[in-house]
């Protein structure tokens, strides 16, 4: 059986667009509520959202990669369900948050990162 890394670094391999979503909700929940805990006290973990685009974008400057754009789509909650059709959706991302961020790098992520982009014979830079 293929491991769920292995099929995703191979789905990343073949795409010639990569879309991530992310998403962050006003409670610090989502893929960049998850990222932004990531160096806060030391803290640090594989993140799959960060270590997706990291290959991707090592990818997209890859040459010989297929991969030709990363095009993030980026996601505040979903809207509950209403009967208003103009309510219903993704609420915006909230950008003010950005700032939060840590600036400290995730040193489990970039690792692994560089780890399969070696095994890919992709250049680090």
């Amino acid at each position: 059986a293929q491991s769920w890394l292995a099929g995703f670094v191979k789905g990343l391999v073949a795409s010639m667009v990569v879309v991530p979503l992310l998403s962050w909700t006003e409670d610090d929940k989502g893929s960049v509520g998850e990222m932004s805990r990531i160096g806060v006290g030391g803290f640090d973990r594989v993140d799959n959202v960060l270590l997706e685009l990291i290959i991707a974008v090592a990818l997209r400057d890859e040459p010989r990669s297929a991969v030709q754009a990363v095009l993030p789509v980026l996601i505040g909650a979903t809207r509950p369900p209403t009967l208003s059709l103009t309510t219903r959706g993704f609420a915006p991302f909230p950008f003010y948050k950005l700032a939060g961020l840590s600036d400290a790098p995730s040193r489990a992520t970039n690792a692994l990162a560089a780890a399969i982009l070696r095994q890919l014979g992709v250049r680090e830079e």
